[in-house]
């Protein structure tokens, strides 16, 4: 949320400076993000009197114009605006200025002396868009004929700088959404007094007709304020207001829009206008629909509204859907001579699944989601007349006030002690009561012993329930850098983490060793994924999603890495190695790990694309291959210590890791392909791209299993090797026949490797040789080719039953 400086200090009788300020919010629970600087002070930009205006003699849309701008001579300028005319005052950047608003390529422009088309040009006339007061580019600014040459513009037009902050606000804090609710705690912070400007409102004597507001649906809209304004003339907003929008990111529209935008963002109560006269009958009805309905808002688009949703309605049709958007059947226009003022409360978890619904999210929807303040509804909409009635003209012709569910403050006892032991604090029973009032709780004593006070919450602080939420509002006060450090402290013996815990936490650091960098991705997937997912019987919709790049749960961890790499490679990375631990969902027909119909797992996914390093004079690229990906996921089994408990196999263009032993499907830990063309087409990866995603419950499964490691001494005989070649069918594969030795030798053969594998020649065309080197230890003895021999023979006993395999010759 952004928040003007300026703006800010129109509400404290003393404010600090901007960055003083930033670091005071911050501490009280108001982050500011970050610190902008807006506008200009205009040096350099002086009026001007346009003495006389001459055609260009080489350029038939220039002017050669002479310009008293308060020095001893006049300065020619070339000006091509179609407006400038002798007699006018203008503002003028001299020479060695410096336009508030860069040129095209970004960079300050400065203004020097030159000749255009032969003529030579001293300075440069200015129209609004180019000093940052606004988009308007139609002409030069003219100014008021009274102010003599040479006068500052900032003088003129006030300066415009300003110091904005993007706050990063927390959903809890509905009070903060608005330059007032910053300048409290502002205010409390600092001891400054707060200038609210609610002391001069406007005395409404007349009320509207008692039918001229009706509401219908009383749980979803606790009160509504009607204000009638007559004889308003809608034009363009004093160069103030339009200063103060344009400073936090709005475009000044008129003045009476601009002045529902100014009230929103000065008390955080949305407001709305209404054309009067396009309101038929002259009535308001706030109510909902059974059935979806039609209707087109101010952005002129044209919205299927679902059925429930709160609308503002006149005697005949809906004319704003309420706290989201106006209709443009009612929009202000030039013409607009009678207004309606709106200000409502509105119920929050409607406002937000109708902004949800319609992915349609506005300043207004932003702050009924959270909840604004019931008691700052009358006050806000006489607020809005009040700058109506000095901007706009007009008079006021009644007001309706109709409130069916009235909110009445909460109260919360708070403890002295119980405070202090809290926070470790001996803070005065003065300074407390002195912290609450600022914040505008009410303290009234309780108890005297033990010291309790009755704090009455503002209706403006919903999340303030218990007596440890009044705490916090006395710590983030008093400071948290002032609480003192405890002389002593005492550690509770920390609860033994659980097996699942610490094997998640040695998966993390097994991949990180493998030499992978962890991420963390969003669970939430675009809907265009829907079938490369696994279909509507697979894939877990949301109920209302934000947008529709995140609407479907994750079945995989594989988009989000393709997205990172894609990030990455669009800064410059030759090659990424990423590894993310998070949790996939998948609809079941039966059962649910906490749902029921769907399941949730833990999956591990390690993805690698790019080359493995950049072009070295000694050593070229080398992109990723098959090979990189399964040393990585084996080195995490070895880490895991279950590199033995698991094998490969192949499964269609994927490589499944099974469980040792195990040929069913059931007991798949997970796969390792390479990453397709569509995938990467959608996530805009141009590279290679190898993904490996694990069952971390499967894993942890083996890991439970696995026996107790223990040692064994290194045997003292030494090794025998035997080369074996077997002929084998082109579809068996290596990993196959290793674990059909392993099983057939038992103990003695330690060690199995592949050095060679041969097609053609004598081989049939679907044969092809494999030749193995087998290692053989035994502890108590050393072996011969006599002890060898008969293992051998097992062997290929085993793998001829199994795999047809014959020695080859």
């Amino acid at each position: 949320m952004k928040v003007s400086y300026n703006w800010l200090s129109r509400y404290l009788s003393e404010m600090p400076s901007p960055q003083d300020a930033a670091d005071k919010l911050t501490l009280t629970g108001l982050e500011v993000e970050e610190v902008g600087q807006t506008g200009s002070q205009f040096d350099g930009i002086v009026v001007g009197d346009v003495l006389d205006v001459q055609p260009h003699p080489d350029a038939d849309r220039l002017v050669v114009c002479l310009v008293d701008i308060g020095q001893d001579e006049p300065s020619q300028i070339v000006c091509g605006a179609p407006n400038v005319a002798a007699g006018q005052k203008v503002p003028v950047a001299t020479v060695g200025s410096v336009l508030p608003v860069p040129g095209p390529d970004g960079s300050p422009f400065k203004i020097r002396k030159a000749k255009i088309r032969g003529q030579k040009s001293a300075g440069m006339i200015c129209a609004e868009d180019e000093l940052g007061l606004s988009d308007d580019h139609s002409g030069i600014m003219v100014l008021d004929g009274r102010h003599a040459p040479g006068t500052p513009f900032g003088d003129v037009a006030g300066t415009s700088r300003d110091f904005v902050f993007e706050i990063g606000l927390t959903p809890n804090r509905p009070d903060a959404t608005c330059h007032l609710g910053v300048a409290r705690d502002l205010a409390a912070v600092t001891g400054a007094a707060l200038m609210k400007p609610l002391d001069n409102l406007p005395e409404v004597a007349g009320k509207l007709d008692e039918g001229t507001i009706r509401i219908t649906d009383p749980d979803k809209c606790h009160r509504y304020v009607g204000i009638v304004v007559q004889g308003v003339t809608v034009g363009e907003s004093p160069q103030w207001l339009k200063q103060l929008l344009t400073a936090i990111g709005l475009r000044p529209l008129n003045n009476v829009v601009d002045i529902t935008n100014f009230v929103l963002h000065e008390l955080g109560q949305p407001l709305h206008a209404f054309d009067l006269h396009k309101l038929a009958n002259g009535r308001i009805d706030v109510r909902s629909y059974p059935e979806d309905r039609k209707f087109t808002t101010l952005d002129e688009v044209g919205r299927t509204v679902p059925a429930g949703s709160l609308f503002i309605c006149d005697g005949e049709k809906p004319v704003a859907l309420a706290g989201v958007m106006g209709g443009l059947n009612s929009e202000i226009s030039e013409e607009t001579t009678d207004l309606l003022i709106e200000s409502a409360w509105f119920e929050p978890v409607g406002i937000r699944k109708t902004s949800r619904n319609l992915a349609l999210q506005t300043d207004s929807s932003y702050r009924f989601e959270r909840g604004v303040d019931p008691s700052m509804t009358r006050d806000a909409a006489l607020r809005c007349a009040e700058l109506i009635l000095e901007l706009c003209g007009g008079t006021i012709g009644g007001i309706s006030d109709v409130h069916p569910v009235k909110t009445a403050p909460l109260s919360v006892p708070l403890r002295y002690d119980r405070l202090n032991t809290v926070l470790g604090t001996k803070i005065g029973p003065d300074t407390v009561t002195g912290i609450l009032n600022r914040l505008e709780f009410a303290t009234e004593t309780e108890s005297a012993d033990p010291l309790t006070w009755n704090c009455t919450v503002p209706t403006f602080r919903p999340d303030v329930t218990t007596e440890i939420d009044l705490i916090e509002e006395v710590a983030r006060i008093y400071d948290y850098n002032n609480i003192p450090d405890p002389e002593r402290i005492s550690i509770a013996n920390p609860e033994p983490v659980p097996f699942g815990e610490q094997f998640r936490e040695k998966v993390r650091q097994a991949a990180v060793g493998a030499g992978l960098k962890e991420i963390y991705t969003n669970s939430l997937l675009p809907e265009r994924f829907l079938d490369a997912l696994g279909g509507p019987s697979v894939v877990v919709p949301t109920l209302n999603p934000i947008t529709r790049d995140q609407a479907l749960l994750r079945t995989q961890l594989l988009y989000g890495f393709l997205r990172s790499a894609a990030y990455n490679f669009n800064r410059g990375a030759a090659g990424v190695r990423f590894f993310e631990i998070g949790n996939i969902f998948r609809r079941q027909k039966e059962g649910g790990s906490w749902i029921e119909g769907i399941h949730e797992d833990t999956h591990l996914h390690l993805g690698i694309a790019g080359n493995t390093h950049t072009d070295h004079w000694k050593v070229p690229a080398r992109g990723f291959d098959l090979f990189d990906i399964k040393a990585m996921v084996e080195s995490v089994l070895i880490r895991l210590g279950i590199m033995d408990q698991t094998r490969w196999k192949e499964s269609g263009e994927q490589l499944a890791l099974v469980a040792a032993g195990s040929d069913s499907t059931d007991d798949v830990i997970g796969t390792l392909f390479r990453v397709g063309e569509e995938w990467k087409k959608h996530t805009e990866v141009e590279v290679d791209a190898w993904s490996a995603e694990l069952s971390i419950g499967q894993l942890e499964k083996l890991a439970r299993s696995a026996s107790d490691k223990v040692y064994r001494p290194v045997s003292r005989f030494p090794s025998f090797e035997f080369d074996l070649a077997l002929v084998v069918e082109k579809q068996v594969a290596a990993g196959d026949l290793v674990s059909g030795m392993q099983r057939a030798a038992g103990p003695q053969l330690v060690r199995v490797g592949v050095f060679d594998v041969f097609e053609g020649g004598t081989l049939e065309k679907h044969q092809k040789s494999i030749a193995f080197r087998l290692t053989f230890q035994d502890n108590a003895k050393t072996l011969t080719i006599k002890d060898v021999e008969p293992v051998i023979q097992k062997i290929l006993k085993q793998l001829g039953s199994d795999h047809s395999a014959e020695l080859r010759s």
